[in-house]
Order: structure tokens, then C-alpha cells, then sequence
């Protein structure tokens, strides 16, 4: 193969997503509508927003919001990536969107719950999943963001509600073993 010449393209069939790193896609999630503010200072705030739960985890938005009199965000990708989240389950367990290495797809066993991946960031916020359900408890999601001068804040859920909706999330297709 020349330098020029595009690798082969592999078989979409060829790649599955690992369960551990999204909602099973033959599932619709149970809801826990809430919109979290787990920080909030004279610039910003930032909010955990629209739980969708399943029985392996649960997605959420990370919502941040400047102040109107501040314009524009920062064009720094730099800066978004400094906004860390932690996520802490009542039996002491927890998981952050800190730097570290991932469980790799390929791998056959899933990771010990919880494991946190935020697949979007940017000045507005991202997209997180959480593998794992929590234990009956308080369920806190905690934040910082040095560079915008938010502090270390929190904000406890009821980790009943996430359970609640794992159990009324619904298959699409029962009766079938997911591929």
C-alpha cells in the first residue's frame, strides 16, 4: 500500500460497541427529568440536566451556562476540558472525567461500575454516560473549574429516582438477546 492509498475499510459488522460504554441501543431509557444546579457563581453555572436511564447506567447532559453580560465563550478547547465532574454513589464509589486510561473496546470482561465518559465538551457543556447504577442513597455529582473561578461545588440526587427509572426503562424487542 502506497501512501496515498486509503486503508481498507473494515466491516461495520466487524466493530460492536462495548456494553459498558453507552445505553443498550435496543432499549428506551426511563426518564428522571431534573435539571441538578451543582454549581452556580456571579459568571456561571453548571447543571446536570435530563437523567436517561437504563439498567446498565445512565446518560446526562453537563450543562453550562454564562452569564449574559459575559458574550461569548472561551475558544480555548483547553478550558472546557479543565471543567472536572465527579460522580459519587453512596457506598463511596465514584468516577470522574479526569485524564486517565480507558478500558479498551477490545476487551472481553467490562470495567468495574462506575465508569464515566464524557463524549462531548465543549463551551456549552457535553454529553456524559455513567456505567454503573448507583446503590439507595444520595447520589452527588460534584464539579470545579479553576479557570472560570467555580470552586469545588456539589448537589445530591436521590439515587432512588435512577433506580426507579432503570426499572421502567423498556425493550424494544423482548424475547430477543441484544447482538
Amino acid at each position: 500500500m502506497s501512501f496515498f492509498e486509503p486503508p481498507a475499510l473494515r466491516s461495520p459488522t466487524d466493530y460492536r460497541v462495548p456494553s459498558w460504554a453507552r445505553g443498550p441501543a435496543d432499549m428506551v431509557p426511563g426518564v428522571v427529568p431534573v435539571a441538578l444546579l451543582v454549581a452556580r457563581t456571579d459568571s456561571h453555572a453548571v447543571l446536570v440536566d435530563g437523567l436517561l436511564v437504563y439498567p446498565t447506567g445512565f446518560d446526562f447532559d453537563l450543562v453550562v451556562r454564562r452569564h449574559p453580560r459575559l458574550g461569548r465563550h472561551h475558544s480555548d478547547p483547553g478550558v472546557w476540558h479543565e471543567l472536572r465532574l465527579e460522580v459519587r454513589f453512596a457506598d463511596g464509589r465514584s468516577a470522574d472525567n479526569g485524564h486517565r486510561r480507558w478500558p479498551r473496546p477490545g476487551d472481553d470482561q467490562p470495567p468495574d461500575p462506575p465508569l464515566l465518559y464524557q463524549s462531548v465538551i465543549g463551551p456549552d457543556g457535553g454529553h456524559v454516560w455513567l456505567w454503573g447504577l448507583p446503590p439507595p442513597g444520595p447520589l452527588t455529582f460534584a464539579c470545579r473549574w479553576p479557570a472560570e473561578q467555580i470552586p469545588p461545588s456539589e448537589a445530591e440526587l436521590d439515587a432512588g429516582l435512577v433506580l426507579e427509572a432503570a426499572a421502567r426503562a423498556t425493550r424494544l424487542w423482548p424475547g430477543q438477546d441484544p447482538p
